[in-house]
């Protein structure tokens, strides 16, 4: 775990439930308890405020940081990537895009495959679900889009032989059982530092499948799929860990430079990754 995607987690997770914004102080003992040091925390926030993703706000000598419109987005998007259409039927449509510059250009396929592409071949990329205007905006914004050609085409009778070439789902069946393997007998702490250690690294960890799984419909999805099982060790150690991973964060917000203001009260469902506890529930899914 490295501290920029740690203070992403944590972001996501804790701040943005709690109010939105954390002071520095709160952040690096939440860090701390991660095995992170001040001066890493420190520099992973001024990258991210670099490059956009939060913003400081001085008081005083102190300093707090929140999101940025921008971070809320991504967040946004890796809440839609958790649950996006997993429980929804498939249009039976599949999204064809062939353009020999994308290929070229590793920010281009880093954001398809982050939207749910898979590739087909070096110049085509297909996917399942509708984007709207997230792929031209995309590609008109590296200055491609005048190399590229767009078709909608119907479900064949070789779907699973094309989810089998554009997608590794054998790596992602791996990923998903390493998970199991990691977590299902994990024992709910009740100590609150090692219940918000253990819900921040649950959740770092469930974050990969972000970067893994295409979201693919249940109609697509193979027989031996895991992803069911590891959802529901997600949700029910997320839950058991949940109070005490509170009452951690809480109390490190009672020696806050405001803390005899008032806090905003909680919001759990601003948390892309708690909103997507029933994310991958396949039950009842098509054959």
């Amino acid at each position: 775990m490295r501290a920029r995607s740690a203070l992403f987690t944590l972001f996501g997770d804790v701040v943005r439930p709690a109010g939105g914004e954390a002071w520095l102080s709160v952040l690096t003992a939440c860090m701390g308890a991660l095995d992170f040091t001040p001066e890493a925390t420190r520099t992973a926030l001024h990258r991210m405020a670099a490059e956009g993703w939060v913003e400081p706000r001085r008081a005083g000598r102190y300093a707090a940081y929140r999101l940025t419109a921008a971070g809320v987005t991504r967040l946004e998007e890796a809440a839609a990537r958790i649950y996006r259409l997993r429980t929804a039927d498939w249009d039976g449509r599949w999204r064809l895009l062939v353009c020999p510059s994308a290929g070229r250009d590793a920010d281009v396929v880093r954001e398809l495959r982050w939207i749910g592409f898979g590739r087909l071949s070096p110049d085509t990329w297909i996917s399942p679900h509708p984007h709207g205007r997230r792929v031209p905006d995309l590609l008109a914004a590296r200055g491609i889009d005048g190399d590229a050609t767009r078709v909608v085409a119907e479900r064949t009778d070789h779907d699973d032989a094309i989810v089998r070439r554009a997608w590794d789902l054998a790596e992602l069946r791996a990923a998903h059982a390493a998970f199991l393997d990691r977590w299902r007998h994990a024992e709910p702490p009740a100590e609150p530092r090692a219940a918000f250690t253990t819900r921040e690294r649950l959740v770092h960890h469930w974050r990969s499948f972000l970067f893994l799984d295409p979201g693919l419909p249940a109609a697509l999805l193979p027989e031996d799929w895991l992803g069911e099982e590891a959802a529901g060790c997600f949700r029910a150690l997320y839950e058991a860990v949940d109070a005490g991973a509170w009452r951690f964060y809480e109390a490190l917000t009672t020696t806050a430079p405001t803390a005899d203001v008032e806090p905003p009260p909680r919001t759990p469902a601003a948390s892309p990754f708690a909103r997507g506890l029933d994310a991958l529930s396949t039950t009842g899914r098509p054959r």
